[in-house]
């Protein structure tokens, strides 16, 4: 079963430089008890996704194409039922738990708040919701007695992991997880990894999984998305996409891991130079075309767009063959 679906996703940002196109065109799907990862550089457009699967973008942004979360188009949804589709059909987990909590109530108190607000458990200060909170903190790997706790009273991990108590309070159907490990330590990193995939085996969760950091989506996710000024330029399986990269900035990114022992190997390993376009000034052709070490001239005028090169793969370059 589908449970997000973006059809031809086009977000444009209104600024004083003029219009920004951030998301161009994106096509996606993520089914019940699926990990997918999308991938990229700083200001390829993950994050807008996000935001707008669950509408959280600026009032004055232009949406254009289709994001259907179990079958509903989320633009087409009145506020009343929006409201309750972002706690009960999909949450998202933030990249910076001290900025996403408030920082002058209690955790447990704030997990209440979405549990009596979005669902039907009863009032607040019952005993089933004060369960109902016990058993999230729980299940999080967390001391019910944290619940009276602020957030500065707790570690950086703490505080990921009350985050995403709170994104299940009300039992979604998608999690979407921003950044959820980039502010984190090593260890603590990986025990936020751990916890979300056994949430996801556990629930059948579908997870949406955004990071600029391929080591971790090559551990986490069955499908990856790589993006490259607001498109996707490659997807496929995990295994295959990183063993066999086709595009040539998914090659340069799965370069990127440095060698242990090979001090040469953390010098730009990749041999990606550059830096990404500016989405306002995007280049002609390809917009990856002015970093690429295996640019031809076709590369510069051909705009060529994600197409299939064989089953579960999909590429956009002027070099990869198109499957019959």
């Amino acid at each position: 079963m589908t449970i997000l679906e973006l059809r031809d996703l086009h977000v444009t940002y209104k600024s004083d430089r003029g219009d920004v196109p951030a998301v161009r065109g994106v096509d996606l799907a993520i089914a019940a008890g699926e990990t997918v990862g999308l991938a990229g550089e700083s200001g390829c457009g993950k994050s807008t996704i996000a935001g707008a699967v669950l509408r959280l973008l600026p009032r004055d942004t232009i949406v254009g194409g289709q994001v259907l979360l179990n079958g509903d188009d989320v633009y087409e949804l009145k506020p009343g039922r929006l409201r309750a589709v972002r706690w009960t059909a999909a949450a998202i987990v933030f990249q910076g738990a001290l900025h996403s909590l408030n920082p002058v109530r209690r955790v447990g108190e704030q997990i209440e708040e979405a549990i009596v607000l979005h669902s039907d458990r009863g009032d607040a200060g019952t005993h089933a919701v004060r369960d109902r909170i016990t058993g999230l903190l729980e299940r999080v790997g967390l001391r019910p007695d944290l619940a009276r706790s602020y957030p500065h009273q707790m570690s950086g991990g703490q505080r990921q992991r009350v985050l995403i108590a709170l994104a299940l309070a009300c039992e979604p159907d998608l999690l979407i997880a921003d950044e959820p490990t980039t502010a984190l330590d090593v260890m603590v990193q990986a025990q936020v990894l751990e916890l979300l995939a056994e949430l996801q085996r556990d629930r059948g969760l579908a997870l949406l999984f955004i990071t600029h950091d391929l080591s971790v989506l090559s551990t986490t996710c069955d499908r990856l998305a790589v993006m490259y000024a607001g498109r996707v330029v490659e997807e496929g399986r995990t295994v295959d996409l990183l063993k066999t990269p086709q595009h040539p900035y998914t090659r340069a990114l799965a370069r990127a891991f440095p060698t242990i022992g090979d001090p040469r190997s953390r010098m730009n390993p990749s041999g990606l130079g550059g830096d990404p376009p500016d989405p306002t000034h995007l280049p002609s052709g390809c917009p990856f075309h002015p970093r690429c070490d295996m640019a031809i001239e076709a590369c510069a005028t051909a705009d060529v767009l994600l197409r299939p090169i064989r089953p579960d793969r999909a590429a956009a370059c002027v070099h990869v063959a198109v499957s019959a």
